[in-house]
């Protein structure tokens, strides 16, 4: 019995020993192997100031030189409409015209008394002079003529209203009332549009109107017209609306061939610039809540940076802030990195 165990034990020995050596065979097998992921080999740039060519793209309304909606200022009841729906009228052209029979009978009592207390004041004038009246007579006698001059007046305003006409000369719009129809103050009677030029109205964001300036040429086109057409500058905002953080101006343009309907959609483009800056790819740019960002090499490893942006074109968007020439930049296989990821560079430019 004991020679059979010192045999099996000296199997179990050497089924040990041999077990031993082939862990230790298999760790240094394992210790020549590289360790960690390769590094991933994406396109890069290095940033450096180059100048592109820009413009600012916005859209704005086309508006006419001037518009408005002509409204009865008195109620009363129509009895002459004398505009063509969509014609031209002049400027003075009575537009509609309302029964003014009543008005005008209290205009004429009221020139009668006008006239009574001319002829009035004039014998009290005379007679002052001659010392026959008073001095506060006078004055009584003159204070009823001013009260009847402020009676005829107000009648005669209140008569003139009865015809309402054209405040400028231009295009009329459709007409909103018919004859006996009995208008109240306010009542919308036509539109009335001058289209002997025409005004674009657009907005830029506050970053972009650094070099905008009145005189400004743009180029706008408009749904329906192939062309490109364009306008002038006239007149900027004083100040950024603080709701939007946008900047309104308007341009003036002559009427083209064809001419335009005033409240079609433009589409506005400023003047190319050339602005040298750093420049990023549009397409290596990653928006988030952080911020616009780019994904940076930085000692061989990637890192979100956050940059503040300026300029953007379909092409490239300008650095303001947040990144240096010289920074190594990836801008292809973005989705697969990871901060602290190693990437190894392959330079675009």
């Amino acid at each position: 019995m004991l020679h059979y165990s010192l045999r099996t034990l000296s199997v179990l020995v050497g089924i040990v020993s041999f077990l031993s050596l082939t862990a230790c065979g298999k760790k240094d097998a394992a210790s020549v192997r590289p360790s960690g992921v390769p590094p991933a080999k994406l396109a890069a740039i290095i940033l450096h100031a180059s100048t592109i060519t820009s413009g600012i793209a916005t859209t704005g309304t086309v508006l006419a030189e001037q518009q408005v909606d002509v409204q009865a200022e008195i109620s009363g009841k129509v009895v002459h409409i004398g505009f063509p729906e969509g014609g031209h009228v002049s400027a003075g052209q009575v537009l509609v015209k309302l029964n003014d029979s009543e008005l005008r009978a209290q205009f004429e009592k009221a020139s009668a008394q006008l006239q009574l207390a001319e002829a009035q004041e004039k014998r009290a004038k005379e007679q002052t002079d001659a010392g026959a009246v008073s001095a506060q007579q006078y004055d009584q006698i003159h204070a009823q003529l001013e009260s009847a001059k402020g009676d005829a007046a107000l009648f005669k305003a209140q008569l003139d209203k009865c015809e309402i006409k054209a405040p400028f000369a231009g295009e009329a719009g459709l007409r909103k009332v018919e004859l006996g129809m009995v208008l109240q103050p306010g009542t919308k009677v036509t539109t009335l549009q001058d289209l002997h030029s025409y005004r674009i109205e657009f907005s830029i964001p506050e970053n972009q109107m650094a070099g905008v300036h009145t005189g400004m040429s743009v180029n706008f086109t408009v749904a329906g017209r192939a062309d490109t057409l364009s306008a002038s500058i006239f007149a900027i905002e004083p100040g950024v609306d603080p709701d939007t953080r946008l900047l309104k101006m308007r341009a003036r343009c002559a009427p083209p061939k064809g001419g335009l309907r005033p409240g079609a959609f433009a589409s506005v483009v400023l003047p190319l610039q050339e602005t040298a800056a750093l420049w990023v790819p549009a397409h290596a740019v990653v928006e988030s809540a952080r911020g616009t960002q780019v994904w940076r090499m930085r000692e061989g490893k990637a890192e979100l940076q956050v940059f503040q942006p300026g300029t953007r074109t379909p092409e490239a968007v300008e650095v303001k802030q947040g990144l240096s020439a010289g920074d190594t930049i990836m801008v292809s296989g973005l989705m697969q990195l990871k901060p602290g990821a190693a990437v190894n560079p392959i330079l675009a430019n």
